[in-house]
């Protein structure tokens, strides 16, 4: 382990070996990120955000390489996860806690009229469970399909001023953890409506519906279109998909950190 320079970003992974974890320039925040959100699990969460307070300064500059060995031959999980933060606790000194607090959220419920949902028919396509794709490090490809299949699809695509999510053989839980994972606060299903369906909703994307432009960035359309923007997400839902989505409160996770000390040379 030692410092490294102050150019560069994140941490960014170099394994070779399955028994090596190397990492490259890390700031502390960043390898509790990925030790504790990421890799909390057995598995990988990229869609996972906690967020992570206290710490002194540093944590979010100083940058670090990171280069540790198991016994043994370890998955990709353990590597990031279980022994990073093991690393982190007994190098850096790390004490660290997790609280539970009430955070605003938005709960997706059927909306006065019922749903308008088109159930997902067998045979038109092969749904793909992006939920188990995303968890597998490095991502898991898609399933390997029989001659004259294809695949359901599951993206967004904007044309003009709008975005189109179109989500076949999908279920309403993953719609809500990919589809409307750009809005401004969690999105919990609480339809109560299982199975699969053909999902596809068309509004104009703005500062609470995506966050790209809550981040003070611009929406680049794949295609230039005349089309007017659409509606919100929130009329959209409900006009499209019978569906609403209500403000209200949850349990959200932070991690606080205690302490935390820089590390003496190797």
């Amino acid at each position: 382990m030692a410092p490294q320079g102050r150019s560069g970003g994140g941490p960014l992974s170099r394994e070779t070996f399955p028994e090596r974890l190397t990492l490259t320039c890390s700031t502390v925040k960043g390898l509790i990120n990925m030790a504790y959100v990421l890799f909390a699990g057995a598995h990988v969460d990229p869609l996972s955000s906690v967020p992570i307070e206290g710490g002194p300064t540093w944590i979010n500059s100083d940058l670090y390489r990171i280069e540790a060995k198991a016994a043994s031959a370890q998955s990709q999980e353990t590597l990031h996860g279980a022994m990073l933060r093991k690393l982190l606790e007994d190098r850096f000194k790390l004490k660290i806690r997790r609280e539970t607090r009430q955070i605003p959220v938005y709960a997706l419920t059927v909306a006065k009229g019922g749903p308008k949902l088109e159930r997902f028919k067998e045979g038109n396509c092969v749904p793909v469970d992006m939920v188990k794709m995303t968890s597998q490090f490095p991502p898991g490809l898609a399933p390997m399909l029989q001659p004259g299949q294809k695949g359901c699809p599951k993206q967004g695509t904007m044309k003009g001023r709008n975005v189109t999510q179109n989500f076949e053989g999908s279920t309403l839980d993953e719609f809500c953890k990919f589809a409307l994972h750009g809005m401004d606060r969690p999105v919990i299903d609480k339809t109560g409506l299982t199975g699969l369906f053909n999902i596809k909703l068309t509004y104009a994307p703005d500062e609470v519906s995506d966050a790209t432009l809550r981040n003070h960035g611009t929406l680049d359309p794949d295609e230039p279109s005349d089309d007017p923007a659409g509606t919100s997400i929130f009329i959209a839902l409900q006009q499209q998909l019978g569906l609403k989505l209500d403000a209200t409160k949850g349990a959200g996770s932070f991690l606080v950190i205690e302490s935390v000390e820089r590390p003496t040379g190797n």
